[in-house]
């Protein structure tokens, strides 16, 4: 009895990241400049991706747009990214998906996304977005409607379910 007593306190905070989702890394302000509040207008991004071209939200305008913001050492991310991978080609061409990894380089971020089998657009952030959407742990997934209006915010790790759920808020298909 000792013995699975002990190894269930040793499981206990893996439990607890994996429930609350990791701690982003530190970096810029406790305070965002602006915020994202359900049922107003996304704030602006302008990110470089993977291949250093600029990304903005701007140039979605007219498509529903997934955001989910991760981290190559994040336990949660690693645990959500396969559903989100395996979702992917249903909506493809139909919603907007953007992973956005935050605070790491390229050279780091590139072996994980083929290891993960992601294939959709990722952008890096240095903590701009993280500060702007108020990212305080991951993953943090935000879904984003054609007319650029966020209509669910969902932090922690989420479920094929609560995706699926969440998805139909920006998409009717």
């Amino acid at each position: 009895m000792d013995m699975i007593r002990t190894r269930f306190f040793l499981l206990l905070p893996l439990v607890a990241v994996i429930a609350t989702g990791c701690g982003a890394k530190q970096g810029g302000s406790t305070h965002p400049a602006h915020g994202v509040v359900v049922g107003q207008p996304a704030p602006p991004i302008a990110l470089k991706d993977t291949d250093g071209k600029t990304v903005t939200l701007a140039q979605f305008r007219g498509q529903p747009v997934f955001i989910n913001a991760f981290a190559t050492w994040c336990p949660p991310c690693k645990q959500e990214l396969p559903g989100l991978v395996k979702s992917y080609p249903e909506y493809k061409g139909k919603v907007v998906f953007l992973g956005i990894d935050e605070q790491e380089d390229a050279e780091l971020v590139l072996p994980f996304l083929k290891r993960f089998g992601i294939v959709y657009q990722v952008a890096l952030d240095p903590g701009s977005f993280a500060d702007t959407y108020e990212v305080s742990s991951l993953p943090a997934s935000f879904f984003i409607d054609k007319d650029g209006i966020v209509r669910k915010v969902y932090r922690g790790f989420m479920t094929p379910d609560a995706f699926k759920d969440n998805i139909a808020k920006i998409y009717k298909g």
